[in-house]
């Protein structure tokens, strides 16, 4: 049975902080994502999704994508 590469763990996710405010979570750490000193929190739903996906695809493709 093969696994397909949807259903695998993403290191980085967006999570609800507050109604209107989403965070992007490394899921290694469970702490909230940084780059250049500032957490991705606060954020709106789509550009946490955004930032999220771009992440993810980074890792994927074997970058780092905080740097």
């Amino acid at each position: 049975m093969g696994c397909d590469r949807s259903e695998e763990l993403k290191r980085y996710e967006a999570r609800r902080e507050t109604p209107h405010r989403w965070m992007i979570v490394d899921t290694l750490t469970s702490l909230p994502a940084a780059s250049n000193g500032r957490d991705f929190t606060g954020l709106s739903m789509q550009d946490a999704r955004d930032i999220t996906d771009e992440l993810n695809r980074s890792i994927a493709q074997g970058r780092d994508p905080l740097i």
